[in-house]
C-alpha cells in the first residue's frame, strides 16, 4: 500500500471530524433543514399523486402547499411543547417536595438513612439527601436542549430556502459535471437509491414512533400524568435513536409519575404501560414494516450512534441511521470502497439496486 496515499487519506479523515466537530453549530441547523426539505419534498410528491391535484396544481404550487403543511404542524406542536414546558418549570418546585416526601417514607419503611450512608461515602456534604437529588436540574436540562433546538428555527427556515432555490439549478450543474450520458444517468440512480433507502426508513420511523407516542398519550392521560402531551413529544423523537431512545422515553414519563402522585401506583403504570408499547411497536410492528430494506449490521447501528452521538448529541444520535445508509450506498459505488460498503450491510450482501448501478459503472469505465 502506498504511504502517501494512506497518509492523505488519515489528513481528509482528521479534517472532516474536526470540521465536524468545530463546524456543528453551522451544520446541525443545516443537516436539520435538509431533513425538514426532504420531508417537504416527499409529501409534495405524495400530494401530486393524487388525481384531483395534479390536474389543477403546478408542480410548485404542491411544494408550497406541503411546505405551509408541514410548517403548521411544527408551528402547533411547538406551540403545545413550549407551553407544556413553561408550566412544567412551574411545577418543578412541588415535584421536588413530592421527592423530599417520598424518599423521607422509603427511608422509614427500610430503616435506611440514605443522608448518613451516602455522606459516609463522600458524596453528599452532610445535608439532606433530599437536597442533592437535583430534580429540578434534570427537567430543565431537557426543556434547555429543546428550546436550543428551537432557537436555530429561524436559521433553519432560511437554510431550506436557500435549498429550494439550489435545487431549482442542481441538476444542470451535476450536468455539467458529468457531461457523459452514462455517467450522468450513473450519478442519477445512485441519488435515487439514496432517495429510496432515505424516504423507507423515514416513513416507517415517522409512522411507529407517531404510533407509539399517540398510544403513550392515552395511557399517561387516562393516568393523569401531567404535560403528557410534552412527554409524547419527547418520546417522538427519542424513538429516531436506535435501541436506547425507547428505553430513555419509557423511563422519564415513569419518573414523572412516581414525582408527581408521590406513589409507586402510577409509576408502575406508565413504566409496565409505555414500556409494552415499545416492545410491541419495536419487536412487531417496526420489522414487519421497516423489512431489510436497509441492510445495516447491528453492530454498526451502534457504533454509528455511539460516534454520531459524541460528536452532535442528541442530533447526531437521531440522524446516525440516515448518514450511515448514504455513506453504505457511496462506498458500494466505487471499488476502492466497495468492501467498506460490504462490512456495513447487514448479512455481507449490497442491496439489489446497489448491485445493478455497480455494474453499469464498471460497463461505463470499461468503455
Amino acid at each position: 500500500m502506498n504511504p502517501i496515499k494512506v497518509a492523505s487519506a488519515l489528513i481528509i479523515v482528521a479534517a472532516v471530524f474536526a470540521a465536524l466537530i468545530l463546524g456543528k453549530s453551522l451544520l446541525i441547523p443545516f443537516v436539520i433543514a435538509v431533513l425538514v426539505w426532504y420531508i417537504i419534498v416527499s409529501l409534495s410528491h405524495w400530494i401530486g399523486e393524487i388525481t384531483l391535484i395534479k390536474k389543477h396544481l403546478p408542480d410548485w404550487a404542491e411544494t408550497l402547499l406541503s411546505a405551509l403543511v408541514i410548517f403548521g404542524i411544527l408551528l402547533f406542536v411547538g406551540g403545545l411543547v413550549a407551553n407544556n414546558a413553561q408550566q412544567m418549570i412551574g411545577a418543578l418546585p412541588r415535584y421536588q417536595v413530592n421527592v423530599a416526601g417520598l424518599i423521607g417514607r422509603t427511608e422509614s419503611a427500610l430503616n435506611f438513612n440514605f443522608t448518613k450512608t451516602l455522606d459516609s461515602l463522600g458524596i453528599t456534604k452532610g445535608e439532606s439527601f433530599t437536597r442533592d437529588v437535583n430534580f429540578t436540574g434534570i427537567i430543565s436540562g431537557i426543556i434547555g436542549a429543546l428550546s436550543s433546538i428551537a432557537g436555530n428555527a429561524f436559521l433553519i427556515g432560511i437554510y431550506v430556502v436557500f435549498i429550494f432555490l439550489e435545487q431549482a439549478v442542481f441538476r444542470r450543474k451535476i450536468k455539467a459535471i458529468f457531461p457523459q450520458e452514462g455517467k450522468f444517468q450513473n450519478f442519477e440512480e445512485v441519488l435515487e437509491s439514496i432517495n429510496e433507502a432515505i424516504r423507507a426508513y423515514f416513513s416507517v420511523k415517522l409512522t411507529v414512533s407517531l404510533i407509539t407516542a399517540t398510544a403513550s398519550y392515552i395511557l399517561m392521560a387516562l393516568v393523569g400524568l401531567d404535560f403528557a402531551i410534552f412527554w409524547a413529544f419527547l418520546i417522538f423523537l427519542l424513538n429516531f435513536i436506535p435501541n436506547i431512545g425507547s428505553l430513555i422515553a419509557t423511563i422519564f414519563p415513569a419518573v414523572i409519575a412516581l414525582v408527581q402522585f408521590d406513589t409507586f401506583g402510577p409509576f408502575f403504570v406508565v413504566l409496565i404501560g409505555v414500556g409494552a408499547v415499545q416492545v410491541v411497536v419495536g419487536n412487531f410492528l417496526e420489522p414487519r414494516m421497516m423489512g431489510s430494506s436497509l441492510n445495516i449490521s447491528s453492530l454498526v447501528v451502534i457504533l454509528a450512534l455511539t460516534l454520531w452521538g459524541s460528536l452532535w448529541g442528541i442530533t447526531g444520535m437521531i440522524l446516525c441511521v440516515p448518514i450511515t445508509v448514504i455513506m453504505m450506498i457511496i462506498f458500494a459505488q466505487f471499488p476502492a470502497t466497495r468492501p467498506i460498503a460490504i462490512l456495513l450491510s447487514e448479512k455481507g450482501e449490497l442491496m439489489h439496486e446497489l448491485e445493478e448501478i455497480h455494474e453499469k459503472n464498471e460497463e461505463s469505465e470499461d468503455d
